[in-house]
């Protein structure tokens, strides 16, 4: 026979929470396990914040009107990662690409370090190639991680069987209609796609050292534009509290936010302190709150 008692939420200081005693062990009857293991009150308002990024603002730094002192600090590990040979012609391939991000942790901005390292060396054929590679990749995971949340779409049955696609033509179609990637990214995949042919099909005059620059580019706004926390105000708010990035609230079940977003994020109370030493959870506030009130009551909390 059942036995439900309501228990007093030790979160939200509401008597809410309904617990079938006839279920429970020896053990938890007698006090000495705990009922709930990581229990979350839904009552308490939460939002994701940011708490894992990929960084790279190294070109800011060696720019001539950088200060001095810091770049001369960048200055050594570069060398150490291209060489010193025809270093001052590396740096400026370098500015002259003025790639600069701060993203989701995934992949691509490792691999696209990479490319950038190939074309700034002077290689520039496999740092085209590479460019077309790393894009095709980055076309292949986003349909093949968002594809299952739009079965009932009429493009699913193009592309659910599928376990790679190179033919770029769909996939960006098919991305583009389910809202994966909007219409910039989409012309700069249909562009990056010309340069990908041209490295792979054979042209005994074509020039890499004109054309890859474009390649690298191309993939660096895809990169920048889909997985780039400062450059997605559409699904972040970004620095309107003090060093920190939240995903707006009305985004969290978009597909793309939901495999390539909150992996990288934690679920938190305006109040909880994740980076201090010892993490704190902070009281809890009962909800809903809109994001401004969230923001808000964060960017105050130290006054409340």
């Amino acid at each position: 026979m059942s036995d439900v008692r309501v228990l007093r939420c030790l979160e939200c200081e509401e008597e809410h929470i309904e617990v079938d005693y006839s279920l429970l062990t020896k053990e938890q009857l007698a006090g000495r396990e705990p009922l709930f293991e990581k229990y979350i009150c839904e009552r308490i308002a939460r939002m994701y914040r940011v708490c894992s990024y990929a960084l790279d603002t190294r070109v800011n730094a060696v720019k001539k009107e950088a200060h001095e002192g810091v770049r001369d600090q960048i200055i050594p590990s570069l060398k150490a990662e291209w060489g010193t040979e025809d270093f001052e012609v590396k740096l400026q391939r370098f500015v002259d690409l003025d790639l600069s991000f701060i993203g989701t942790p995934e992949e691509y901005y490792h691999l696209l370090r990479e490319v950038v390292c190939s074309y700034v060396c002077g290689n520039f054929y496999p740092a085209q190639t590479a460019a077309g590679a790393l894009g095709e990749r980055i076309l292949n995971r986003l349909i093949l991680k968002t594809r299952d949340y739009f079965k009932s779409s009429s493009h699913y049955k193009k592309v659910y069987k599928k376990k790679s696609f190179d033919n770029w033509d769909l996939p960006i179609e098919v991305l583009q209609d389910w809202g994966v990637i909007d219409d910039k990214v989409a012309e700069n995949f249909t562009s990056l796609k010309k340069y990908r042919n041209d490295s792979i099909h054979y042209n005994a005059s074509y020039r890499f050292d004109e054309n890859s620059i474009h390649a690298v580019k191309l993939l660096a706004n895809i990169v920048e534009k889909q997985f780039s926390y400062t450059g997605r105000k559409d699904l972040f708010w970004v620095f309107n509290i003090p060093g920190e990035i939240w995903l707006r609230s009305e985004v969290e079940n978009d597909p793309f936010v939901k495999e390539f977003v909150l992996p990288h994020t934690s679920y938190l109370t305006p109040y909880c302190e994740p980076m201090a030493k010892p993490p704190t959870k902070g009281r809890g506030v009962v909800g809903p709150l809109a994001d401004d009130e969230f923001i808000d009551l964060r960017k105050n909390r130290k006054s409340n």
